[in-house]
């Protein structure tokens, strides 16, 4: 429950330290933090919001219902902390990555959430079926970081893999497209469900984007556009890089096209590109209980509930939208506590994309919203040593979590 700090800066003790300060890191370290323990949020880049700030997608959607007081819990507080500076249509809330990354500081420091940004975690060391310690640096330099409990918010299970647990590594095809969002204005009015009939019909110029995905953020007057996309290894750095470079030599090609295109896209600018690829899977924990295709297809029940996720997966395949093993199914389905477990030591939990789940099956739980719940219930499980579900359960009611999939309908 240290820091042991190379610099100098003294000692501090936690209960709980969370690696990933992305939605679902974020949820951790509020329930967490909530029960009064000693929580320290680590992320290597410059504040919290990970895909919905750096990877240039704050958008929220994919849930019942983003009434703050009906979605509960920490999805709720940032969806209320949001209401001046955000736009919800449906089921969908769009706002800016700014006001993501300042709403989400203010919750932590209002929770006593103790913040390390620029921070990238380089090393675990594990002992009597525990994680003990973790490595990181920042600035330049290294830091041993010690707690009781850790929560993987990475999304790529980093600090699984570096602490040698097993994980489920998905192919390529397996963890769907990757993607540059990039953000254009000047843009004319147009009927989205008749745009993307018209795209549909033409020859976009990269064959694996067969669907128009474009949102409007917040009050403001810019076009979100998701429609670059390649396939590789999203934890393989040279691949990584390959796709970076791939994809932001697209955008100039897809803007061209869209101004020669159609009428609405002619005087077009870009006005942002996302600073980091937008990863939509790569490696899950194995965890005490897997979530697999068939819980999904089937709807299994779910004894000890902790989230709620969809039943539907299969999207952002790397040849066309729909993969091969597309599934529509409707309505929501529970996470199961055991999904966040991991299986090979008693003191981590993962949160967000990294949970014990399928590869092909991920779709069901990556989302924003459910990312956050997912990170609510693992830091509250951290927070009390990963209690017997009763406890777990009550815990989560207090702090307003839904967990039900009926509870999305009060």
């Amino acid at each position: 429950m240290r820091i042991t700090d190379a610099a100098g800066s003294g000692p501090h003790e936690y209960d709980v330290i969370i690696a990933g300060a992305g939605p679902a890191g974020f949820g951790a370290a509020l329930g967490a933090a909530t029960l009064g323990k000693r929580v320290l949020l680590i992320d290597r880049n410059a504040g919290p919001g990970g895909v919905a700030v750096f990877g240039g997608c704050p958008v929220l959607s994919g849930i019942g219902s983003l009434n703050g007081k009906v979605f509960g819990g920490a999805p709720g507080k940032l969806v209320d902390e949001l209401a001046p500076d955000s736009v919800i249509m449906g089921n969908s809330l769009t706002t800016t990555e700014d006001r993501i990354q300042l709403a989400m500081t203010r919750l932590l420091r209002r929770a006593g959430v103790d913040m390390l940004f620029y921070t990238t975690l380089i090393g675990a060391s594990c002992g009597n079926g525990r994680i003990l310690n973790i490595s990181v640096c920042c600035t330049g330099r290294v830091f041993t970081l010690t707690a009781r409990n850790f929560v993987d918010a990475t999304g790529d299970a980093v600090l699984a893999r570096l602490a040698n647990l097993p994980v489920m590594h998905g192919t390529s095809d397996e963890t769907m497209t990757k993607t540059l969002l990039f953000k254009i204005i000047g843009v004319g009015h147009f009927d989205k469900a008749d745009l993307q009939r018209r795209f549909a019909e033409k020859q976009f110029p990269y064959p694996h984007q067969d669907r128009f995905m474009g949102t409007t953020l917040g009050h403001s007057s810019q076009l979100l556009l998701n429609l670059s996309a390649v396939s590789g290894d999203a934890i393989d750095p040279r691949d990584l890089t390959r796709m970076d470079i791939e994809l932001r030599e697209q955008i100039d090609v897809i803007v061209r096209w869209l101004r020669r295109e159609f009428p609405e896209f002619r005087r077009c600018e870009v006005v942002s590109v996302a600073p980091n690829i937008g990863v939509r899977a790569s490696c899950n924990i194995e965890a005490v209980e897997t979530i697999r295709c068939d819980d999904l297809d089937g709807n299994a029940p779910v004894a000890e509930p902790v989230a709620v996720g969809k039943r539907s997966y299969g999207e952002h395949y790397v040849k066309q939208f729909s993969s091969p093993w597309l599934s529509d199914a409707n309505g929501h389905r529970p996470v199961p506590y055991g999904a966040l477990r991991a299986a090979a030591v008693s003191n981590l939990a993962a949160a967000g994309r990294c949970i014990g789940i399928e590869p092909r099956a991920i779709s069901a739980v990556r989302l924003i919203p459910v990312c956050i719940g997912t990170g609510q219930a693992a830091g509250i499980a951290a927070a009390l040593d990963f209690p017997p579900y009763a406890k777990l359960r009550d815990a989560m009611k207090a702090q307003g979590c839904v967990f039900a999939k009926e509870e999305l309908c009060r």
